[in-house]
């Protein structure tokens, strides 16, 4: 009742001010019933959830593997199971891969998998992949995959554990 009361006391006032309001204008503000009674918005903002902080992971250890032929090399850098770093290095250029990089929690379940690029190195004649994943994890495992289909593994998986 209060809308259709200042919408009233708006038209009456309009033409003393020199302002002409359209008919149609005047029929737009009778107040309308909501499209559902069941929805309800909260105003309370304090129960939202609080962003979770970043975890910034030191690098005081390291842990390093080797693929079983010797063409790929894996490390991470760590501390106190944060994983700060990891690397893997396959020993020859080769273009059409995606590292395929999972962290798993002390009791074996995988926290998180990531994929990076590659970059080819002419100059040393090897191709490189690396994160600053920054995450709490116990076991890191890399394997290059294909481009196209990433359940194609050409190289690996090599795993490494942070250990504290």
């Amino acid at each position: 009742m209060k809308r259709v009361r200042y919408a009233i006391g708006a038209i009456g006032v309009a033409p003393a001010l020199g302002l002409m309001m359209p008919a149609a204008n005047a029929a737009a503000t009778v107040p309308q019933a909501p499209g559902s009674a069941g929805k309800t918005v909260s105003l309370q903002h304090r129960l939202a959830a609080q962003p979770v902080p970043l975890v910034n992971c030191a690098s005081g250890r390291r842990q390093d593997a080797t693929s079983t032929h010797g063409y790929m090399t894996a490390s991470i850098a760590y501390s106190h199971r944060c994983i700060n770093f990891q690397y893997v290095g396959l020993a020859k250029t080769q273009t059409g891969l995606t590292e395929r990089t999972r962290f798993y929690s002390y009791k074996g379940a995988l926290e998180r998998t990531t994929w990076q690029e590659g970059h080819i190195h002419q100059l040393g004649g090897y191709t490189s992949f690396q994160s600053y994943p920054n995450l709490n994890g116990y076991e890191v495992c890399e394997a290059l995959v294909a481009n196209g289909n990433h359940n194609d593994v050409k190289y690996g998986p090599i795993c490494e554990r942070a250990t504290s």
